[in-house]
């Protein structure tokens, strides 16, 4: 009777990781990357990127329509929409674009000559008017006339990246070698924050996030460490190291106990307890792709953009990835693992209509990666064994695990994803 009961729970649990899903809205294969993504309600959102490209949803993403802004040749790196008309965009060489009318057209205030002049990484306004923009050359500028005109600031950072106002005195920017500043004068004046004591590696801070007045989060890229605040930035402790997240270059959390973060590889990580423990999600790590901005409206529903123009979107929280079906191609076949239950050798085997790029990964009961089979191989078409013997060698507990393969169709670039079960008996 406790052996049906804990076959049970383990179906269970496998049934509802197995539901819940990253859905793929949007990618193409042009050399376009997108840097920002940014929601003013559950349906309404900007996507921003390379060659100046800006996409609108009003549904959610179900469809992205391509604004037209009158720059098509620069890296549109941020995104701030103060409300559902009014929304800003920074971007390399002294590129500053405004709408009034929710993207239907769109003012230039800034457009410097390719190649030269002040990069920006960050804006954020805190209402119609009233905003401040940081980036290279170690400058801060503000404008309290919609961008008629900017006064600056310098900081003695060579780049800042990520930049926030709680209101018009009180704001904080980040940029490199674990920089932090904070101003309660509306930017006249920046206090440097202690971040990471003296001798300890230095990261870059990409991205803060803040959910309320006073608590926020940002994490330092090559390092992994997260840091959290409770007094908006005036001191910052450092909670815990994300592992295995390679390069993070973003971090969002709509709570104080659900936030995510997402980086190279294509990796997306959760937190479920405040950022002091996370676990690795289940989206598609194909080939060098990376993801470079996180959005969530609240703990369940929320988007993840970056290389190719991918957009993924989640109304559950995540946990495994599916593809829309206009990209998803079903004639491959991933067979049932042999012998199956298995100790403590296992073949995995599947077939390829044709060259693909492949991810063979196998995950615990739980979600969380433990083998990676292959990652970002091509592979030619055909039928192809792989053996697994990694189970005693990393003295993982019995149990049922998932094996999930997943690829793009070289020729036509579609995506196809399978996942099927495996018991390991020690």
């Amino acid at each position: 009777m406790k052996k049906l009961i804990f076959t049970l729970l383990v179906l269970q649990i496998g049934i509802n990781i197995l539901n819940a899903q990253w859905v793929q809205q949007y990618q193409t294969v042009l050399y376009s990357h997108l840097s920002d993504v940014k929601f003013v309600d559950r349906y309404t959102g900007w996507v921003s990127g390379n060659q100046g490209i800006v996409m609108k949803t009003t549904n959610g993403g179900q469809n992205w329509i391509e604004q037209n802004t009158g720059v098509t040749n620069k890296i549109l790196k941020s995104i701030c929409a103060v409300n559902s008309n009014v929304v800003y965009i920074a971007g390399y060489f002294e590129t500053i674009l405004k709408s009034t009318n929710s993207g239907t057209n769109w003012e230039t205030i800034k457009n410097g000559p390719y190649g030269e002049g002040h990069s920006y990484e960050g804006v954020y306004f805190i209402n119609e008017n009233t905003g401040w923009i940081c980036g290279s050359g170690s400058l801060i500028f503000k404008t309290t006339n919609g961008g008629v005109s900017f006064d600056s600031v310098n900081i003695p950072v060579g780049y800042l990246y990520d930049i926030y106002f709680r209101n018009a005195n009180e704001g904080l920017v980040c940029g490199e070698a674990a920089s932090m500043y904070k101003t309660t004068n509306g930017g006249l004046n920046w206090q440097e924050i202690p971040m990471v004591p003296n001798g300890l590696p230095l990261s870059n801070f990409y991205r803060m996030t803040f959910f309320n007045s006073n608590t926020g989060y940002t994490q330092g890229i090559y390092t992994n460490k997260v840091f959290k605040t409770t007094n908006f930035g005036s001191s910052w402790d450092s909670i815990a190291s994300v592992q295995g997240a390679g390069d993070t270059y973003t971090i969002c959390f709509p709570n104080e106990m659900t936030g995510w973060c997402a980086g190279s590889d294509g990796l997306i990580f959760k937190t479920t307890n405040g950022g002091y423990n996370w676990q690795q999600e289940i989206v598609p790590p194909i080939s060098t792709s990376y993801l470079h901005g996180l959005w969530f409206y609240n703990d369940s529903v929320g988007w993840a953009i970056g290389a190719n123009m991918k957009i993924l979107h989640t109304t559950n929280g995540g946990s495994t990835y599916i593809s829309n079906e206009s990209k998803f191609i079903s004639d491959f076949k991933l067979n049932q693992n042999y012998p199956n239950p298995f100790n403590p050798t296992t073949t995995i085997e599947f077939s390829l209509p044709k060259d693909s790029y492949i991810n063979l990964q196998i995950f615990d009961i739980t979600g969380k990666l433990v083998i990676n089979v292959i990652k970002g191989l091509m592979l030619s078409k055909g039928t192809h064994r792989y053996r697994i013997d990694g189970f005693d060698k990393q003295n993982l507990s019995s149990g049922t695990y998932f094996y999930r393969l997943e690829g793009i169709d070289n020729q036509n670039n579609k995506m196809f994803v399978k996942t099927n079960k495996m018991v390991y008996m020690k």
